[in-house]
């Protein structure tokens, strides 16, 4: 079964991380030019929650807050499980559905390591998928 680790490992993106004490505009700004949905937030080098678009969506349109003098403390997740390198991806998929969660902090020696998001899994899955069949059509080749 494959591992969260090794999902990550064919991921080619970097975390990007934000202090808790940044204003929404500027973390807006900043996922707009990384073309991203999430940030991890840090509070002295220390992971604290995940900030999303559905954070803002809800939090800051609908509740009428300004962005730019709302942080993303107020806002974040910081509530998600930790899920560890080792967990295996059908483990987190069934989770993120369980629980309506995009996105899932996972973490190697109680230190955060990367994160993983639905798009993350389902691109996983449709590899795996796509392998599965070559292997069965090189099986068939060969009666």
């Amino acid at each position: 079964m494959p591992t969260v680790k090794d999902l990550i490992s064919s991921k080619n993106r970097k975390l990007i991380t934000v202090s808790n004490v940044t204003p929404i505009i500027d973390a807006l700004k900043i996922m707009a030019a990384a073309n991203i949905g999430c940030l991890i937030v840090m509070k002295d080098d220390q992971y604290v929650g995940i900030f999303t678009e559905r954070d803002y969506a809800r939090k800051v349109v609908l509740e009428g807050r300004a962005s730019n003098n709302t942080s993303v403390e107020e806002v974040m997740a910081t509530d998600l499980p930790h899920l560890k390198t080792t967990d295996t991806v059908d483990h987190c998929s069934l989770l993120m559905a369980e629980k309506s969660l995009r996105y899932l902090p996972i973490f190697e020696n109680n230190s955060l390591y990367n994160i993983i998001s639905q798009s993350d899994i389902i691109k996983h899955t449709i590899e795996s998928q796509k392998k599965l069949i070559e292997h069965l059509q090189d099986y068939m080749s060969l009666k």
